[in-house]
Order: C-alpha cells, then structure tokens, then sequence
C-alpha cells in the first residue's frame, strides 16, 4: 500500500495533516470500518487520483472535495441546523474540513483552530435530530473512543465481528481489501 507524500502538504493546501490520520492513512489507507450488513463509518484519505472528473489531485483534490461538495451543504445553517454551535467551514480560519462521515449521514471533521494540526478538537455532526459533539481528541481518539463504547456509538461497533475495509491508497482507488474476523 502507497502512503500519500505528506511532505507536499503544506506546498500544496497551506497546512500538514494532523500526524494520528498521517499515521492511520498510511497504515490502513482510506476505507470502511463496519460489521456486515451494518452501517459504516467511512475515512477519507488523499489520492493520486481525482474524486471527479476536472477535480484536481492529492492533497488539493482532497480540500477542494470538500469545499465544492460537503461545505456548502451548511452556508447559512442556523443552530437548530448544526443542532448547537455554528462553526465555519474550512477555507475559514478555523473552520471545519471534513475527514469521514457514516452511511447515516452524520460528518466528522477537524476544526483547524492553530497552527498545530495535532491540536485540532474533532467536532462530529450528527442527524436526526441534529446534534454536534467537540471532542478534544483526535481522529484516532475519537475512533478508539466509539470502538470502546467510551462515546455513545450505534450497536455495531460493539460486535466481535468489527471489519476495516481499505478502499483507497495514493495509488489506487477502488480497492476493496478486507481485515478482520471471519464470518
């Protein structure tokens, strides 16, 4: 598996990525973590490979995703939207870039308050009815939280059958390798 060239970041977008999804993207790649037959939750990682057709690569594909995409969903949203606090969206200064997101719809992102991308809390927006957590970890904490049942998290991260699927790396996209318990 090929990790992203994470030394061109800060070329490339105006900031490095925080060093616990540096860590996790080169280990594990983007991709899924679920049970069958469960909803997933999804973490995005760079590609060398455009998202789109006309959609740049690499790490500005990656923001640009967001920006053209996720972003705009929430331009002009009120609190009984986001469901407490009203944060900016990234390219703000300290606005919100997404990471991840589950097959419910509910987003993860990282708030880019500082300099210090390890620094950056993790603000999650959940649907139905509307509700944003802040944690103070990062991406990794947070996930290493819900799989330890230390954060209200839906039933399938608690079954013994948890799964990773990679689904991309810089390289490649449409990858479909699976790790886990056997069913």
């Amino acid at each position: 598996m090929a990790g992203p060239p994470w030394q061109h970041s800060r070329t490339e977008v105006g900031f490095d990525f925080p060093s616990d999804y540096r860590a996790f993207v080169d280990r594990y790649g983007g991709g899924q973590i679920g049970t069958p037959g469960s909803l997933r939750c999804f973490v995005y990682g760079p590609s060398s490979l455009s998202a789109r057709p006309g959609m740049p690569t690499g790490f500005k594909g990656f923001v640009e995703w967001h920006v053209s995409d996720i972003a705009p969903m929430f331009e002009g949203c009120d609190e009984d939207y986001w469901g407490g606090t009203v944060y900016p969206m990234y390219p703000e200064p300290g606005g919100l870039l997404t990471w991840g997101e589950n097959e419910q719809g509910d987003l993860f992102w990282w708030l880019t308050e500082g300099d210090d991308p390890d620094r950056w809390p993790i603000v999650m927006w959940a649907r139905g009815p509307a509700t944003t957590f802040r944690f103070d970890s990062g991406m990794v904490g947070l996930l290493v939280s819900m799989l330890s049942g230390d954060f209200p998290s839906p039933d399938w991260v608690q079954s013994p059958h948890v799964r990773w699927t990679l689904t991309s790396d810089w390289l490649s996209r449409g990858l479909n390798v699976t790790a886990g318990p056997a069913l």
